[in-house]
Formats: C-alpha cells, sequence, structure tokens
C-alpha cells in the first residue's frame, strides 16, 4: 500500500473550524481550535456538525479557484460547447480539463483542498461524539450517522475524480510531520466509502424528514440516493438487490413526488420542494461571502460564472463571465413537445426578448445553461455586498426523478419486472410532456438502457451527472472519444503539489 505524508497545505485548510450560528445556511469557518480540549458538550459537537457542512459553500469557489462541481463534471462530457469564458486562457485549469489535456500542475488543488477539508471535519464528529457526556443515544446516532453521511459525500467526489486517493478517518496532527495517511486504490476506496453509507443507512440512523429549521441536513433518503450514486458508478452488481430496495422505499415513502412543472424546480420557490431529495443552500440574506473570504456563508458565484457577458436586459443578472456555452447538440436531443428544452435551455438566437443583448465570448453558441442563471434580484439581499458571489441559487443534488430513472435502470440491469420499470421511465416523461402518466399516448418508451441514457441526458442536463453516465453505461469512449477522452483518462491528475509534499510517495494517475 502506497503511503503519503499529509501536506501542510491540506492541513491548514483542514483545521479551520466554525462559530456556532443559528441556522445551516450560516456557518462561517474562523480560526484553529485544538481537537483534544474543545469537545465536551453537545453544544461543541453540534457546531462541529454545522463546520462539516460548512465546505459546501466552497464548491464553486475557492482557495483562489473556480470550480463549481456541477460544471467540472459537466465540461468533461458533451453538453457544453466548450468551456467558455474570455478564451481559452481564461481559467486554464477548467479549459485543459474540458479538452482532456489537464497536467498535475493545473489540476484542481482549490476542489481536492476543500474535499478533504470537509472529510477533516467530518472525521472531528464521528469520532468526538461517543465521548460526549450528558448526551442521549439516539442524538448521538443521528449525528454520527450524519457525520458519516457528509464524510462518504466528500470522499465518493474524491474518489469519481481521482480514483485513488488519501484515505483516513483519523485525523492527522499537523505537528507531527512523519505522520502517514495511506493512499488506497480506487477499489478500495469504494469499500471505505461504502462502510460509511451502510452505517447511514441503517435502521434508525437517520430520521426519514428533517424539521423546517434544520433544512439542508441529511436524512435518510439522502443517504439511499447517494449509496446509490456510489454503487452504480462502480457498477457493482452485489449491491444493486439492496439499492433497488432503498430506492422502492423512497418511492413508497409517500413523501417524495415529481414537481407538476418542470420549470418551477428551478425557481426560488422550486428549492426544497416536493421534488429535492438533497440541495446544498446558498443563500443570499444574510451573506458575508467575499472574495476575499469565500467560504463566509452566504451565496454562490455559479450563476454569475454562466451568465452572458455584458448582459443587457430584464430577466437576468448582467455581467456574467460567459462559461459554459451550450451544446447545440444537447438542444437538439429533445423530442417535439418537450417541455424541459426550455426550462434548460436559454437560446438568446430564438427566445430573446426584445433589447436583449450580450457579448459572445469563447465557444459562443447564443444558449446557455438555463437552471442555474443568475436571476434578476437574485442576490439583492446579500450584507457582503458582492453580487456575483451571493447569488440564491440552491445546487439540487439528487431529485425524485433520479429516483425513478435509477430504480428504472436497476430493474432493466437485474431482470426485474418490465412492468414496473416502464412505469418509472414513463412517470418522468410525462411530467416532460405536460401530461399524466396515464395519458402519455404516443411519447411512451420501453425501459431499455440506451432509452433511459437519453433520457437521463434530457432529464439531467447540466446537473452534473452526464460524464459518470457515460462511463458507467460503457458509452464514454464512442461519444466522448473525439473530444480526447480515452480510458486512461477516466480519473485527472493528483494536483503536483500534494505529489512534491509527500515525498513523491503518493502514486500519480496514469493520465
Amino acid at each position: 500500500m502506497i503511503m503519503k505524508r499529509v501536506s501542510y497545505f491540506v492541513l491548514a485548510a483542514v483545521f479551520a473550524f466554525s462559530a456556532c450560528t443559528t441556522s445551516f445556511l450560516e456557518v462561517k469557518p474562523t480560526t484553529t481550535v485544538p481537537e483534544e480540549t474543545s469537545y465536551a458538550t453537545e453544544y461543541d459537537i453540534t457546531k462541529a456538525l454545522m463546520a462539516a457542512y460548512a465546505p459546501f459553500v466552497g464548491m464553486d469557489y475557492c482557495d483562489g479557484e473556480f470550480h463549481p462541481y456541477l460544471f467540472i463534471s459537466d465540461i468533461l462530457a458533451d453538453d457544453y460547447n466548450a468551456v467558455g469564458g474570455s478564451g481559452t486562457g481564461d481559467q486554464p485549469h477548467l479549459q485543459l480539463m474540458g479538452t482532456y489535456n489537464l497536467n498535475s500542475q493545473q489540476s484542481l488543488i482549490g476542489f481536492w483542498t476543500n474535499l478533504y477539508r470537509g472529510v477533516y471535519r467530518s472525521n472531528i464528529v464521528v469520532n468526538r461524539t461517543p465521548g460526549i457526556e450528558g448526551m442521549s443515544e439516539e442524538k448521538k446516532t443521528r449525528i454520527i450517522s450524519e457525520a458519516r453521511f457528509l464524510r462518504a459525500f466528500y470522499y465518493h467526489i474524491l474518489w469519481k475524480f481521482w480514483g485513488s486517493i488519501p484515505y483516513y478517518t483519523v485525523n492527522p496532527n499537523g505537528a507531527e510531520v512523519g505522520y502517514i495517511v495511506p493512499q488506497l486504490t480506487e477499489d478500495e476506496v469504494y469499500e471505505k466509502i461504502m462502510e460509511d453509507l451502510d452505517a447511514a443507512t441503517a435502521p434508525g440512523a437517520l430520521p426519514k424528514a428533517v424539521a423546517m429549521t434544520e433544512v439542508g441536513r441529511a436524512n435518510r433518503y439522502a443517504a439511499y440516493m447517494l449509496r446509490a450514486d456510489v454503487v452504480m458508478l462502480k457498477g457493482d452488481e452485489s449491491r444493486y438487490a439492496s439499492v433497488l430496495e432503498q430506492l422502492r422505499e423512497t418511492i413508497n415513502s409517500g413523501i417524495y413526488d415529481l414537481t407538476p412543472k418542470f420549470e418551477d424546480i428551478w425557481t426560488d420557490k422550486g428549492e426544497w420542494n416536493c421534488e429535492s431529495i438533497f440541495e446544498i443552500n446558498y443563500s443570499d440574506d444574510p451573506s458575508n461571502r467575499t472574495w476575499e473570504d469565500p467560504l463566509a456563508p452566504g451565496g454562490t458565484v455559479f450563476p454569475v460564472f454562466l451568465g452572458p457577458d455584458s448582459y443587457k436586459g430584464k430577466r437576468f443578472h448582467s455581467e456574467g463571465y460567459g462559461f459554459g456555452p451550450v451544446s447545440p447538440a444537447l438542444k437538439a436531443v429533445y423530442e417535439p413537445g418537450d417541455l424541459r428544452r426550455d426550462a434548460t435551455i436559454m437560446d438568446f438566437n430564438t427566445d430573446a426578448e426584445k433589447g436583449e443583448k450580450y457579448n459572445p465570448r469563447e465557444g459562443n453558441t447564443g444558449m446557455f445553461n438555463k437552471k442555474y442563471m443568475g436571476r434578476a434580484g437574485g442576490s439583492a439581499n446579500n450584507a457582503a455586498g458582492v453580487l456575483d458571489m451571493n447569488h440564491r441559487n440552491n445546487l439540487r443534488i439528487y431529485r425524485y426523478s433520479d429516483v425513478l430513472l435509477r430504480a428504472s435502470e436497476l430493474l432493466v440491469r437485474t431482470g426485474g419486472s418490465q412492468v414496473e420499470a416502464d412505469a418509472y421511465l414513463n412517470e418522468v416523461r410525462a411530467r416532460a410532456f405536460g401530461v399524466k402518466p396515464e395519458n402519455i399516448g404516443s411519447h411512451k418508451k420501453s425501459a431499455t438502457l440506451d432509452n433511459i441514457l437519453e433520457e437521463r441526458r434530457k432529464e439531467f442536463a447540466m446537473e452534473g451527472n452526464r460524464f459518470f453516465d457515460l462511463v458507467r453505461f460503457g458509452k464514454a469512449e464512442a461519444i466522448l472519444g473525439a473530444k480526447g477522452y480515452s480510458a486512461s483518462k477516466r480519473y485527472i491528475p493528483i494536483p503536483q503539489s500534494e505529489i512534491d509534499k509527500s515525498e513523491n510517495t503518493l502514486k500519480q494517475n496514469n493520465y
């Protein structure tokens, strides 16, 4: 087993702690706190749990680097025409990633660091909660399970992008230069993630639902979806039956349903609606997030990152950065009458209002990601006054439609009921055409792997699923080969700074 010396750079980031605030929308990292003396009460460990959620805010930008989570997942695929921005030198790490030319010098060190920041804080909660006196076992179980969900969430993203990674559940001590952390293989990381998810999804571990004052915290069904995500990306047939059982439980829970209108999902009122299973919370009110303090609680820069440059009009935020021009091929895949197309793509070639203008940038197609475009007034209330940084668009991570399509897929893969598989697929399709399932008529399709993959592209366009769907369906080389993808490009290079600080004991990916 290859071992890695933990770098001071990473440790300096992950040692940061959080002050207690009034909600999970308001988590602010502050100072270094000695772990050994700081977790004695239920109040302390609740602060630590809030701190473990805090790295979510840095999923778009932190440590001086743009790395919007949903965007970096999708520039590897075929729904964006180009990376965009002002040119091929704008955010070079993203440009190189989008053409499968990423190198270890430009390999998302900020993203890597932020995810390990989350791992570190999750470890604190898992390891310190059992020793808290005066706290009920029920509360301890929930908090530990929640932290294990978070640890699995952070590690699963690292695993998705890098495969073989340093893995630890007991935090290194930054003062101990010789502390060694193992770099596990891709398969070993998968099994460790599953240990956390099996614990987090055990009976009584997480609640089925959370109170309105706790919106943003993980529940049982969020853990089910993360488990399904990981197992299905791995293609672990030995766990398909248990995943399908959990998806059926989610369907039969009565808690979730499809939002009647697809377009409503992406509005302010669409956040945490009947379809939402897990979102990353962003808020412009109150907000203290600035370029100098990007890990402060607040909103997201993602909408401005995607928005049209020098936009003039009334519908959207002005002065976007022009990243992510949408591919014409994505628009073309939608069938006539599919309402998702115009809810997903803002096409200035056909839909521009009178007087609307923008400055075309690299790879311009006239089309933009409408789901996450910055709507007018969407950052108006932020306390910091930094409009770009503080849009209130939550990131939709898991939706009920994903439950239905994954259940349909697993039924096909395991030789289960075709009737049931068809029903789940066509429930999603019926909503897409604005009809009830019983009235789907000519829009009905049979649940095959090809049909499900196509449906996932239309349903989850630019939500960070497409590349990983192509990989697990075995279609990546055929569809992305012309773009530069090959099997050796499955995992991106580990940041060179981490290789150097490990004294070259950390093995680099074959990219």
